[in-house]
Formats: C-alpha cells, structure tokens, sequence
C-alpha cells in the first residue's frame, strides 16, 4: 500500500476512537525510513486505491506520508498529554478528598470487607 494512504488511514483510524494507532504508526514510519528499502514502493497499492492524481512522484507521496505522520504525532502528544494530566489531577483531588465519590468505582464501606 503507498505510504501516503496508509498514513492517511492510520491517522483517522486514530480519530475515530484508537489513539495508540498514531503512536504504533509514528514509530512504524520513523522504523522504515531508517531501513534500506524504506517506505516508499509506489509499484505496490491494491488496485481499488485512487491513483488519478497526475501521477505522483516518489517525492510528492514522501511529503504526503510525512504530513500525515506529522499530525499522528500531534495528536498522540495531545491525547497523551491529556491523559497524563487527567490522572495526575485525579490522584490529587482523590488524596485531598475532594474528588466526589461518585466518581470511584469502589465504596469507601468496601475496604472494611476486603482489608485493603
């Protein structure tokens, strides 16, 4: 498949709800660019796959992956981010008791029956 597809799918197959594809792809993408075969096989797409756009270079299918792949990154540093602080900000309201209990999963009653 040519990269600049593949990049394209992976990341709005990470917008659609599996933000560790941007992250597998960006590290899939940096791998195969450090190889020597590297990414790029313009010969090799399914047959389904638009190829009207006035023939692309290597070059230009390049730039296109490497846009894509740019924007995974963007977005797995945001969901990340997001993630991180998310938890971080929990476990501070939780120690503080600030945090309703409403939103743990485990009654504060639960911990004299089990001994945690």
């Amino acid at each position: 498949m040519r990269s600049d597809l593949l990049s394209k799918r992976m990341f709005f197959g990470g917008l659609f709800g599996l933000p560790w594809l941007w992250i597998v792809h960006v590290f899939y993408f940096r791998g195969s660019q450090e190889s020597d075969e590297g990414l790029i096989n313009p010969d090799d797409h399914f047959q389904d796959e638009p190829t009207a756009n006035g023939g692309q270079s290597v070059e230009e299918i390049q730039r296109e992956a490497a846009k894509w792949v740019f924007r995974c990154q963007i977005g797995a540093a945001l969901i990340v981010t997001a993630w991180v602080g998310w938890i971080a900000t929990a476990q501070v309201l939780r120690i503080n008791g600030t945090l309703p209990s409403s939103l743990f999963f485990y009654s504060e009653d639960d911990t004299e029956l089990t001994g945690w």
